[in-house]
């Protein structure tokens, strides 16, 4: 079976499906013939560890080694997994809700207007929340208050997992397997994720 090489794409095309790849935009014009020998050793089997796909000067492919990630570059991706996946955890849990930034805040400010003046006017957001629960104002208050207490407490534990496992990848020595350091912090953050349970205030 003749199959195609593309140099500049670093992929195999089977002509026997041109029309198709023309339609699609995606007949690259360097394209050469490439024996069934050369496509079972460059096409079907897997690159060994360390190699990847490549062609040389004649436009044939053939395996390069992969140049290893610079200290810098893997300590960058470490550092963006650690984030990464405090980001999720916080997002995730719902006794943040949809008190998220702007909209927590409002709803925390009415919560200590309340607080301050129980026997005044209710803000609206601690109202509108005991009108959808069917709760009375002072249940309302005292859930928006566990959920907000859950939140901080969620926030801080995330944010000090955050910072000590990005602290450790940066004081990592530049041989070490960055992602190794940054595992025990990852571990930490994703105990942290739980079912959704308070209800959205």
């Amino acid at each position: 079976m003749m199959m195609l090489f593309s140099a500049s794409e670093g992929v195999f095309y089977d002509p026997a499906h041109e029309a198709s790849y023309r339609e699609a935009g995606n007949w690259p014009s360097d394209l050469i013939a490439v024996t069934a020998e050369v496509f079972e050793q460059y096409g079907r089997a897997g690159a060994a560890v360390g190699k990847r796909l490549s062609s040389g000067r004649d436009g044939q492919p053939c395996w390069i080694d992969i140049e290893p990630e610079s200290p810098e570059t893997r300590r960058d991706g470490a550092i963006n997994w650690i984030d990464a996946t405090a980001d999720r955890i916080r997002a995730a849990d719902r006794s943040v809700g949809q008190y998220l930034d702007a909209e927590y805040q409002i709803v925390a400010e009415a919560l200590v207007a309340y607080r301050n003046d129980p026997d005044g006017e209710v803000p609206e957001a601690v109202q509108s929340y005991a009108d959808a629960e069917g709760l009375t104002v002072k249940a309302a208050a005292e859930q928006i208050a566990e959920a907000a207490a859950r939140a901080v407490e969620l926030l801080q534990t995330v944010r000090r997992v955050r910072l000590a496992g990005k602290a450790a990848v940066r004081d990592a020595t530049d041989d070490a397997d960055m992602l190794e350091v940054a595992q025990p912090y990852i571990n930490e953050l994703e105990a942290l994720a739980k079912p959704a349970e308070p209800a959205e205030l």
